[in-house]
């Protein structure tokens, strides 16, 4: 299903939080889209897009895409952005690297990630 949304982008929707019929709702001031169900789902800022929903145990599954086609940048998220109190650490595992990338508290901002690219995450809150 893709979502035309009036003055916001074209998005491929998919039901990440297992509801069909979502619906999604588009800030030009901000450029920022949010599943109106859930608010967590979907984020897009420009060319880069945080795409986000709930694991067991409290994790969360993050991914994060670079749609542009001229550089490549870094991708930041709020932990507010995915349900995770802004105080909280939590640790962010680079799950297709298998590898550890660290404890943050409040938001995490990636490596740059090239034109096209994705990189998808775990982020598991610390007890």
């Amino acid at each position: 299903m893709t979502a035309n949304l009036r003055d916001g982008p074209n998005v491929d929707v998919r039901t990440c939080n297992g509801q069909d019929y979502q619906r999604w709702v588009w800030n030009s001031t901000d450029k920022i889209m949010r599943n109106q169900h859930s608010g967590l789902c979907l984020t897009v800022q420009q060319e880069l897009e945080v795409w986000a929903g709930p694991l067991s145990n409290n994790s969360h599954a993050v991914v994060l895409l670079n749609r542009g086609s001229i550089g490549s940048e870094p991708i930041s998220f709020k932990w507010t952005d995915i349900g995770i109190p802004r105080d909280r650490a939590a640790t962010v595992r680079d799950l297709w690297a298998r590898k550890d990338l660290g404890t943050f508290t409040g938001s995490f901002r990636s490596q740059n990630i090239d034109p096209h690219s994705v990189m998808m995450l775990k982020v598991t809150p610390k007890e």
